[in-house]
């Protein structure tokens, strides 16, 4: 798509941020903290990850792993051999998608987002793979056997020892996994233990040996541009691996330093080459620091420019010129204070936008013109919205002026965001069996200022091409395949609401899959899809099926009556400043399970089955508050 010289004149584009590395601030919050805490506010920060299929890995793989020195092949993990790509198979030299936290450690084969979380999945040989097996990871050598392929590795009957290149890298997948899942919207607790046989429990080990491995075997340029890569993709990022100092504050014996740093900002959020920038620190210890400087540049731990920061009503800034600096290139920052003897830093990474002016862009309307076919079909276009849905390889964005003809599907690009963010994208228009379409995808601007799009509230009957590509939900639906169970093949089910009918598509890797279809009466939410001229709609996942009920939704509820845990075994606890009506639980198939007039703070739940429910909570004021319940035993 070339550069785009231009600066944006948008107002809506002006005022987002745009970071595709570790932002200035991602960490904020984790200061003065340790232990559990530590790693309960970095869960926080890196959960809800957008997620992709097991299948898809392979493209995304590709990317991330990437030899730097030939860009169609992958280093392999434990081999640390460069192969080609696209050479996927069983057995022999063929690639397998590795997990290093071994999926049969918490048994979570196909389930999303553990079974294809990126971070966790490496391209390895197909024998080492098979070799290493789902064994714990500790020091073999010199006892236990040598691999003949991989000789650096060395294993026995409990453990695996990777080379020296891949040591540091086990440890901080090893790290991020038992901080990403902690048991709750369903997903498993991951926990890292001091022994070694773990399997099948949700446990691996050992983790004294992990924590040896991470401080002698720091993070190479190598695995620091594979986290920048994965957050591009999966939008969270390996925490581990920016600090690993981290580690040793969570499971080590690891001290905090002598300055604490929070607050870490940039102003403006998203500067332009060029531009002055204010950057910003709070740098707290017993006293203020001897002195506080900032070097940046465009390589990691650069000296290439430096400036000291003043302090200014409790925060050490400075302002900077980006003068230097190339479109597309990152800024590497480093803050380093020092108060007597000691020094402490932080980093963060910024990488500088291409720009587009704003009589560049076409509207998604334009895209959509007045008829079924684009009027647009062939050209390249540059196009904003917000993020509505995110499938495998497939993300809809919307415009948020119109209330039709405002949503477009983009195509096949590894790229992408969280449900809310506005981007901007450069493509071609194509049409795919009537969907309209933006595909070549050859840039995409995240500008993370997120702000979901609600859905526009439609019957079946107003289905059609005003709506292709939009955010719907339709109330009152009731399927004629009640309960069917939705499996991982490409179905269809046809539903209605009274005002016609319309069909729910799953796709072979949706996110609905291994669920049932409701036997009750549910609002659906969804994108308005097309194929070779019907009109479907794509649910995004089994949160788009919500209870039915006349009373409005209370939107602001979700922040104000918390439940937890979910998922949940005995009890169910509730926290919030309302007064409650009653509480259902409604299984998947229609029925009501149970229902308790004026619950208390908790509701005894050990009499139900394991699987998923909804649950409706109703406050007196009026109202309803709807979430999916997981009941796991």
């Amino acid at each position: 798509m070339g550069i785009f010289k231009a600066l944006f004149v948008s107002l809506f584009l002006l005022m987002a941020t745009f970071t595709f590395a570790q932002p200035i601030g991602y960490y904020n919050g984790t200061e003065n903290l340790s232990g559990n805490e530590l790693k309960t506010a970095l869960h926080d920060i890196i959960k809800g990850h957008v997620d992709f299929s097991y299948n898809r890995a392979k493209d995304i793989l590709a990317y991330t792993d990437a030899d730097t020195a030939n860009a169609d092949n992958v280093i392999l993990f434990y081999l640390q051999e460069s192969r080609s790509a696209d050479n996927y198979g069983t057995g022999g030299d063929y690639i397998n998608r590795e997990h290093v936290w071994a999926k049969s450690h918490g048994t979570f084969t196909d389930e999303l987002p553990m079974y294809s979380d990126v971070h966790n999945l490496r391209p390895a040989d197909a024998s080492v793979n098979e070799d290493r097996s789902n064994k714990d990871f500790d020091n073999v050598r010199p006892n236990g056997t040598q691999h003949s392929e991989a000789v650096n590795c060395w294993y026995n009957d409990s453990a695996w020892e990777p080379g020296p290149e891949t040591k540091g890298q086990v440890a901080r997948i090893l790290f991020y996994m038992a901080t990403r899942y902690e048991g709750d919207n369903g997903e498993i607790d991951l926990e890292l233990v001091n022994k070694l046989n773990n399997y099948y429990k949700p446990q691996f080990g050992k983790l004294s040996t992990l924590l040896e491995w991470n401080n002698q075997y720091p993070p190479s340029d190598f695995e620091r541009r594979r986290n920048e890569r994965v957050y591009e993709i999966q939008q969270n990022r390996n925490p581990f691996i920016d600090n690993p100092g981290f580690a040793n504050l969570i499971w080590g014996s690891g001290s905090l330093e002598t300055v604490q740093f929070a607050d870490f900002e940039m102003q403006p959020q998203s500067p332009s080459v060029g531009d002055d920038a204010i950057i910003s620190v709070k740098a707290n210890s017993t006293s203020h620091p001897d002195s506080v400087l900032l070097y940046w540049g465009n390589t990691y731990d650069s000296s290439e420019n430096k400036k000291e920061l003043s302090l200014s009503s409790g925060k050490y800034s400075a302002e900077i010129n980006f003068g230097n600096m190339q479109p597309g290139e990152t800024a590497y920052f480093s803050i380093m204070a020092f108060s007597g003897g000691d020094t402490s830093s932080i980093r963060a990474t910024y990488i500088f936008p291409e720009s587009v002016a704003g009589g560049d862009l076409t509207s998604i309307t334009e895209v959509q013109g007045t008829t079924s076919e684009s009027p647009l079909k062939g050209q390249e276009v540059t196009i904003t919205g917000r993020i509505t849905a995110n499938f495998d390889n497939t993300l809809y964005i919307q415009e948020t002026a119109s209330d039709k003809r405002a949503g477009v599907c983009v195509y096949n690009s590894l790229k992408t965001g969280d449900i809310g963010d506005s981007i901007v994208v450069s493509g071609t228009v194509s049409e795919y069996f009537t969907l309209t379409e933006i595909t070549d995808v050859g840039y995409i601007y995240n500008f993370k200022n997120t702000d979901s799009i609600s859905p526009i509230v439609v019957t079946t009957a107003e289905i059609g091409e005003d709506l292709e590509g939009m955010l719907v939900t339709i109330k009152n639906v009731t399927f004629n395949n009640a309960g069917a169970s939705i499996t991982d093949s490409n179905t269809s089910f046809t539903f209605s609401d009274g005002n016609g009918s319309c069909v729910l598509y799953s796709a072979w890797n949706s996110r609905l899959v291994g669920q049932s279809i409701p036997g009750n009466s549910v609002n659906l939410t969804g994108i308005v899809s097309e194929y070779n001229g019907t009109y479907q709609i794509l649910a995004r996942d089994f949160d788009d099926f919500s209870v039915y009920t006349s009373a409005p939704l209370i939107a602001e509820a979700k922040d104000e009556i918390i439940v937890y845990p979910n998922p949940a075994s005995d009890h169910l606890f509730f926290s919030t400043d309302k007064e409650m009506e009653f509480v259902s639980i409604i299984s998947v198939n229609g029925q009501l399970v149970k229902k308790i007039g004026v619950p208390g703070e908790s509701i005894n739940i050990s009499g139900l089955a394991e699987g998923f429910y909804f649950l409706a909570i109703v406050p007196k004021e009026g109202g309803v508050f709807r979430k999916k319940l997981v009941v796991r035993r």
